[in-house]
């Protein structure tokens, strides 16, 4: 009976242990500076693969120093994709950024290293858009 006892101990003691020691903050903007390539849009349970990607290049959204912003969009495999600057600002809740006098703002749900989540809501459905930072 004591042995039933203690492995049942064990097993709540174990059952209470979680991965809380792992400290990372969800969103850690030391990794917002870098080229975030488009992997797809969430709306509710459905996700919807990015389509824009062509076979010569990937479009992306690069975040660079001084809050400069610039989205990079591949058409019909031309040599010189089209780019589009503005600026940026970025907290760890919020992601605002100005591309040709469009304002977009989102909601930082996730930002590691290899992984950007931001979400926004339209037409009062909220979406969530999702990067990687390798093509």
């Amino acid at each position: 009976m004591k042995k039933i006892l203690v492995f049942a101990m064990m097993a709540l003691c174990l059952a209470g242990c979680s991965d809380d020691d792992n400290n990372d903050p969800a969103v850690n903007l030391d990794h917002l500076q870098k080229r975030w390539y488009y992997v797809s849009t969430k709306l509710g349970n459905q996700t919807q693969n990015y389509p824009g990607h062509m076979p010569c290049g990937k479009d992306y959204i690069e975040f660079q120093a001084n809050n400069v912003v610039r989205n990079v969009d591949y058409f019909d495999c031309q040599q010189d994709p089209a780019v589009d600057t503005g600026t940026y600002s970025a907290t760890e809740e919020t992601l605002t950024y100005t591309i040709d006098g469009m304002p977009e703002s989102f909601t930082m749900k996730k930002l590691t290293s290899s992984r950007l989540e931001t979400q926004a809501t339209l037409n009062g459905a909220t979406i969530t858009y999702i990067y990687t930072s390798t093509p």
